[in-house]
């Protein structure tokens, strides 16, 4: 196959892994929502935030130079692996005998043992961030993805299993986890078929190192930026106020997950085989991002407009307080769709120290805005802090197009109007649907099924008669990815 047809049909099973994922952690979180009350999901969120961050920095930062690299030896992966252990049991040492003062920090005791069995997760992932890697250099995601979408599944079924018959509580979810991860690494393992050897070659390792310094400076910081808000919320307002905001931050974050990291995954590796020519870069960014639009943008945008009937439908009236953090928050997570993949673009121009120095700037200021909004607006401010810290990406996104690519960033947004324009129909239409029905009706239920429908009608109708162009290619590339013709009308 080409590399057009590798990475499509990479960026397919990447969307469709994501979907399946997002579609049973949501299901999950409707049972979870009556078992648990928000001061367990508040708990386990702190826990997670931990845990996120161990992994930013565990990775080191040296798989992302596994799959730049052109030709990766024996010598390349067995020194990259015993570099990552022993950072990764370094850490997981220190967060495990850590775990009283992470606990105090939060100003909750019950997180001491949450803590420190998440953390055997960590230390169990040491063992797939090879595997990982060659999979991904390889552009295999319909492998990853078929494990991932099943090893997701066992931790939901077995989160909600535990939850409604036992007295477990926030165990539930933690226990869930591990299995996920447990599964995940056995499956990935075997797939690979790759294991290390007592090799270690020190000039190999300067090379990783240099990917890794800056990887663990861009991860911390990028992390940091990504989840002050759960800092912040979880120190200062506690763990039930933090259950609250975990789950307005949930569903936009799971389609920004789920879908626009994933895609950004395929990225990386394609444009690192391309990384000398700037105009198929350019164009490779910008058809990712649109196919992400495509797909995430009438979600994000149709939650916007349906928020207030679909929190009660979904998990009960006791979670209303999240609706309005909930609508800010889509926003925020449809933004974020268009810069995912930006750092891709440093380091296929051999610049990874550049997306290092820029998050530390964004840092600063993501946590001003999230501390003086929240401070002030309470977790609505948070939310508004959070959009906010969105705003500086699109200064770098012109600079990485402008300085490395020489391109102008007006072109992105132009190839981005169409999918823009069919998402905010589908929301106005959505909304006036749901109005239309609450207030005749009075069935929310019926009004939140009704308004999807139309909101969805609306925006595929729009796009086939003022943007059939844009119609017309997507199934030239699906025709070009599957190998297969399909009739347009």
């Amino acid at each position: 196959m080409s590399l057009t047809q590798k990475a499509g049909r990479a960026a397919f099973w990447q969307i469709l892994g994501g979907a399946w994922q997002t579609i049973v952690r949501l299901v999950a979180s409707v049972f979870l929502a009556r078992a648990l009350n928000p001061s367990d999901f508040g708990l386990f969120g702190m826990a997670i935030l931990i845990y996120g961050l161990l992994n930013h920095i565990g990775a080191f930062g040296m798989s992302s130079g596994i799959i730049v690299k052109q030709k990766v030896s024996r010598d390349d992966l067995n020194t990259c692996f015993w570099s990552i252990t022993l950072v990764r049991s370094l850490l997981f040492l220190i967060v495990f005998l850590s775990a009283p003062q992470l606990a105090h920090f939060f100003k909750e005791p019950r997180l001491v043992p949450v803590i420190r069995v998440i953390s055997f997760c960590f230390l169990i992932q040491i063992f797939n961030l090879i595997p990982e890697a060659l999979l991904i250099k390889d552009l295999k995601f319909k492998s990853l993805n078929l494990i991932r979408g099943f090893a997701v599944f066992l931790e939901s079924f077995f989160a909600v299993f535990f939850a409604l018959t036992t007295q477990l509580a926030y165990w539930s979810l933690v226990l869930g986890m591990l299995i996920n991860v447990v599964f995940y690494n056995i499956c990935l393992i075997l797939l690979a078929k790759w294991f290390p050897s007592l090799k270690f070659n020190v000039s190999n390792f300067m090379y990783f190192f240099r990917f890794g310094i800056h990887g663990i400076g861009f991860a911390i910081t990028n992390y940091l930026r990504q989840n002050l808000d759960y800092l912040l919320v979880g120190r200062l307002l506690g763990s039930y106020q933090l259950g609250l905001y975990e789950f307005a931050y949930r569903i936009p974050h799971l389609v920004f997950e789920r879908i626009s990291r994933p895609v950004g995954r395929v990225v990386f590796p394609v444009l690192a085989k391309i990384q000398y020519d700037n105009e198929r870069i350019f164009f490779g960014y910008v058809k990712a991002v649109k196919f992400v639009a495509l797909v995430t943008f009438p979600i994000l945008f149709g939650m916007i407009a349906v928020a207030d009937i679909l929190v009660p439908v979904l998990w009960g009236n006791q979670w209303l307080s999240i609706v309005r953090p909930l609508q800010i928050l889509s926003l925020c997570a449809a933004l974020r769709c268009l810069f995912q993949p930006i750092g891709s673009i440093f380091y296929c121009k051999n610049r990874p120290d550049i997306p290092f120095k820029v998050s530390i700037a964004i840092l600063i200021f993501t946590a001003i805005c999230i501390w003086f909004l929240g401070y002030h607006f309470g977790l609505i401010g948070v939310a508004i802090g959070m959009l906010f810290s969105v705003f500086p990406s699109f200064f770098v996104l012109w600079f990485a197009f402008r300085f490395m690519l020489g391109v102008s960033i007006v072109r992105m947004f132009r190839e981005l109007f169409p999918v823009f324009f069919s998402s905010l129909l589908c929301s106005i239409v959505a909304y006036l649907v749901r109005e239309l029905f609450v207030r005749f009706y009075g069935d929310i239920k019926l009004a939140l099924v009704v308004s999807i429908l139309f909101g969805g009608l609306v925006y595929v109708f729009s796009l086939l008669f003022f943007f059939p162009f844009l119609v017309k290619e997507v199934f030239r590339d699906v025709e070009l990815i599957f190998g297969k013709s399909f009739r347009v009308v």
